[in-house]
């Protein structure tokens, strides 16, 4: 596959939580987010996943789950595959090359389940609020809020008002730390609550719910909810000031931990000049270099090639590398001609399996793709 071009840094004109956290760690990864084209590089399936799985909490609050328990987990089901054949029908063609159908994708049935489960427990609590005769819905879920100036937008997945309390649902199957509520979590629900008592709410409290149902709560102040609120409009600021007549690369800061499970890794240039073996245990096996040779087989029908790489950059430092039985479709999958020696590659997210001499590494089917570099004069032709 083709390395695509970064896409041009502009200004943003508002700031999402989840926008805000980025910019704290790279403002070209946040460029990427606001402006980048989402069919140009392959995301984590998870994070396409969890996507599907707002979709149902949102299509919840607008009244399009309803019923019984079990009802409500069939609707909630239906939406999930629903939104996840979109999803996959306008991915980058290396996921749809990995996995032909969305229940393809790994953990798709835990993250539907999970969508279901949560589903029905806002039904049930509508319903035990209707039967109690409740003056006021107590719950919002997926409603947008605003600041006044319209600087900082989000959407919580939760808003408990009996409990003042706003809940942000993570669909990962592990917490960042521990069970507690990670410091980049807490940023998150401080710029909920701000955005909440800003739209009136008075809330003081913020829970995160974990993929498996364990959850994990803050109290959070007024005032710090406020300071947090502040402190993304300087964010927002300093990008859209930085942004004039910056390149993409002018604005990428790569660091072991900025740049894990960063999908910009192929295009960004910056990542190559700086990565290096001590970033490996977290920002994972990356690997630059030129095909000195390759090695085709065909097994159980699949047409594979292992490629003897002279890798000068990346995580695995220079070296000689083995990278073994590469699907071949996983590399023409947007269309591009198979590698031949003489070919500089990118290969993203591989598996150690190696790494005395021989180094030998090995394509991991949910993560690892591998981008050809066109030469100049290929790229004019």
């Amino acid at each position: 596959m083709l390395i695509p071009d970064p896409p041009v840094p502009a200004r943003i004109e508002h700031i999402s939580p989840t926008l805000y956290e980025t910019l704290l760690g790279c403002p070209a990864r946040a460029a990427w987010l606001a402006h980048g084209r989402r069919d140009a590089l392959m995301p984590h399936p998870l994070a396409l996943l969890g996507i599907c799985f707002h979709s149902v909490m949102e299509a919840v609050q607008k009244g399009r789950v309803l019923g019984s328990d079990e009802a409500s987990r069939v609707a909630a089901r239906d939406l999930f595959d629903e939104s996840a054949a979109k999803i996959h029908a306008d991915a980058h063609p290396l996921l749809k090359t990995k996995f032909p159908s969305p229940e393809k994708m790994p953990f798709y049935n835990l993250f539907r389940e999970r969508a279901a489960a949560l589903a029905a427990e806002y039904c049930g609590r509508l319903d035990r609020e209707e039967a109690s005769s409740s003056a006021a819905r107590s719950i919002t879920a997926e409603a947008r809020f605003s600041s006044a100036d319209g600087l900082i937008v989000g959407r919580p997945d939760l808003i408990d008002l009996q409990q003042s309390e706003v809940i942000d649902y993570k669909t990962g199957l592990s917490a960042e730390d521990g069970w507690e509520v990670s410091e980049r979590e807490a940023r998150q629900l401080s710029l909920y609550v701000y955005l909440a008592n800003e739209s009136g709410l008075n809330l003081s409290r913020g829970t995160i719910v974990r993929g498996n149902g364990e959850t994990a709560t803050i109290e959070i102040a007024p005032d710090v909810a406020a300071a947090e609120g502040q402190r993304a409009r300087a964010a927002l600021t300093a990008y859209n000031t930085a942004v004039e007549d910056r390149s993409f690369f002018d604005l990428a800061t790569p660091a072991p931990e900025t740049c894990r499970m960063c999908p910009c890794i192929p295009v960004c240039e910056p990542f190559w000049q700086a990565s290096d073996p001590t970033w490996q245990g977290v920002s994972g096996i990356q690997i630059e270099g030129t095909i000195v040779g390759l090695e085709s087989t065909t097994v159980q029908g699949t047409p594979l090639v292992s490629l003897n790489v002279d890798a000068s950059r990346g995580t695995l430092g220079a070296a000689r590398i083995s990278i073994e039985q590469i699907p071949i479709a996983w590399m023409t999958a947007d269309g591009d001609r198979a590698p031949t020696a003489g070919d500089v590659i990118r290969v993203v997210d591989a598996r150690l399996v190696n790494s005395e001499d021989p180094v030998v590494v090995r394509a991991d089917r949910i993560m690892t793709s591998v981008w050809r570099l066109a030469p100049d004069n290929e790229l004019l032709s």
